[in-house]
């Protein structure tokens, strides 16, 4: 214990002393009263016998209570005060009348340690989760949410495909359609058996005619029924906010619930309204795109099931790829979009999910700020979201799954082989497949993919030493950053939410945290620091105006998107973390 703590709590408890001596009755009374008081009723015939040791009796009883008086002063004194009303109650209560022993076992461990149970750095990390829980609680208000808005409806409502209209196909891969979709009005809904067909060459396709996006699976295999559908697709519904339920599936909903990983909404996780089973209907150029995906009764030659999976969700402006080949992003721009991804792959690691199919393709991206594009994490078909399980994965044989992009595989999953014993670890293998796209996020080729520039590298033998260099505008940090992503071990690879947090810091904090010869800010600095950024957060970042953020120059304010990024990294803020990416940084740089 230090001296100056010692004196301090010298100084307090003797003020607690003197205050109680001063009060006790003998001090204001002649003694000589007292000894004749005493006298007389020792002559009383019904009087009892006083032991010549009870004046050290009483003393030593003042004195206990005092010295437990003491205790709980100097432990409550270190909670908060809004416990320390109610726990000062429960302690008193206990000692005063018996049951003492646990208390003062815990006394005893508040004096071993020297500076009490509660540390100072215990108090700073609880008012991070104060941070955490404010942050938590804000609602977004990127779109109109008036009671008759769209996304309202899609919250409140239960959609099917006779609420929707459908425009033209979006995209097409090998296991599903994408088409462009916006809620029905209720006047235009068509009776049961009423069939309308769509005509895309004379209607508008605009996001504001169909702000939507349905993705029909191609079902070849399973069976026309809810149950037997969700159970095997029920990858792709990891981000969905409900389900719509009825008879047919009622009786697996629980068995699904248990064993699907539910995650909770992330501005860098694809928006997924809602999942649902139908039948196959006969959408625009149907024929022409997927004729074998396509049930006999709509295509004689089509190989299909009836039904299918449905999934219901925001439409977003492009892919990652499309927009990376269509325009030369800043160099802001390019780190943000990696603060975003690493951001997303963070939640998901934090459920116990593992994408496993990460590709420029699987990234969306939303531009309607024209300052800064919403990046986020889509089609989740290969994804591991087993609660059994979690990222450690068994691999007892070649039959079991490893995921999607071989050639995005991270090194420990492509050339790990099956046995008895052996495991598939994806704790880290989603921070691998982000380093090579950071590639294409900084102008240049995957170095994974063929390239005109040099030999593609192979995840199953390359040497880090072959790496490609970034371009020279990427700041050191972040292209020790990459480098250390793609580090053929996962143990040498930093953890996902460290580093999310490299990049955040790079972005938001006090430059001269981030230069290796100024030393590692305190606790209390960071935390000053975390209390800034939630401040203008909470005021300015629910105060979103479209017009502001366009003349960002002329306001002050930061982007919509810079904002959201902000408060992905408020909500999971940890001192401990943060002091680690700082250490890693000033290691790095």
């Amino acid at each position: 214990m230090s001296i100056r703590a010692l004196g301090t709590r010298l100084f307090r408890h003797g003020q607690t002393y003197l205050r109680h001596i001063c009060r006790r009755d003998y001090n204001t009374t002649n003694i000589a009263e007292k000894v004749n008081a005493l006298q007389e009723a020792a002559a009383r015939p019904d009087a009892r016998v006083v032991p010549r040791n009870f004046a050290l009796r009483n003393v030593g009883l003042q004195f206990s209570l005092h010295a437990r008086r003491i205790f709980i002063d100097n432990v409550l004194n270190r909670v908060t005060n809004s416990l320390a009303s109610e726990l000062r109650k429960k302690a008193a209560r206990r000692i005063l009348f018996g049951d003492s022993g646990p208390f003062f076992a815990l006394v005893g461990v508040s004096l071993a340690s020297g500076t009490g149970i509660l540390t100072k750095e215990e108090e700073l990390e609880g008012v991070c989760w104060e941070i955490r829980e404010a942050v938590s609680k804000i609602k977004w208000n990127v779109e109109d949410k008036s009671p008759d808005s769209t996304e309202a409806k899609l919250e409140s409502e239960l959609i099917t495909l006779d609420d929707l209209s459908f425009g033209k196909a979006i995209a097409k891969g090998a296991n599903a359609v994408v088409y462009s979709a916006s809620l029905k009005a209720e006047d235009s809904k068509p009776m049961p058996n009423e069939k309308k067909m769509e005509n895309p060459q004379t209607e508008d396709h605009s996001f504001s005619k169909y702000p939507l996006a349905v993705k029909m699976m191609f079902n070849y295999d399973i069976q026309s029924n809810a149950m037997a559908i969700l159970r095997a697709m029920y990858r792709e519904t990891v981000p969905a906010r409900q389900y719509y339920t009825n008879i047919e599936i009622a009786n697996w909903e629980k068995e699904l619930t248990d064993r699907r990983i539910q995650l909770s909404p992330h501005p860098n996780i694809v928006t997924m309204f809602s999942v649902f089973t139908d039948r196959i209907p006969e959408l625009s150029d149907a024929r022409n795109l997927y004729p074998a995906a396509l049930p006999r009764r709509i295509y004689p030659d089509g190989e299909g099931r009836n039904m299918s999976l449905f999934l219901l969700m925001k439409r977003y402006n492009c892919s990652l790829q499309q927009y990376l080949s269509n325009t030369q992003c800043s160099l802001r721009i390019s780190i943000l979009l990696f603060a975003q991804l690493l951001e997303g792959i963070t939640h998901l690691n934090s459920y116990g999910v593992a994408h496993r199919d990460l590709k420029s393709d699987n990234l969306l991206l939303d531009i309607s700020d024209p300052c800064v594009p919403i990046l986020v994490i889509t089609d989740f078909g290969c994804c591991l979201c087993d609660k059994t399980t979690g990222l450690m994965l068994p691999y007892s044989s070649y039959e079991v799954d490893k995921g999607g992009n071989t050639a995005l595989m991270a090194p420990e999953i492509i050339t790990q082989s099956p046995g008895t014993f052996s495991v598939l670890n994806y704790s880290k293998s989603d921070l691998w497949a982000a380093g090579t796209i950071a590639y294409e996020i900084f102008g240049m080729t995957n170095p994974f993919y063929d390239s005109k520039d040099w030999k593609k590298l192979r995840n199953v033998d390359y040497q880090e030493t072959r790496l490609p260099e970034l371009n020279e505008d990427v700041p050191s940090v972040i292209k020790a950053l990459v480098k250390n992503l793609l580090r053929r071990s996962p143990s040498k690879r930093l953890d996902p939410d460290v580093a999310a947090n490299v990049c955040q810091l790079f972005l938001w904090a006090p430059s001269m945290w981030l230069k290796s010869e100024s030393k590692v800010p305190s606790s209390t600095e960071i935390l000053q620091w975390l209390l800034c950024l939630t401040t203008k957060v909470l005021c300015e970042g629910r105060l979103h105006n479209w017009e502001a953020t366009v003349d960002i120059n002329k306001t002050g304010r930061r982007t919509y998107p810079e904002y959201l990024l902000i408060a992905s990294f408020l909500r999971r803020a940890k001192l401990s973390n943060i002091r680690t990416a700082l250490m890693w940084i000033h290691n790095n740089n």
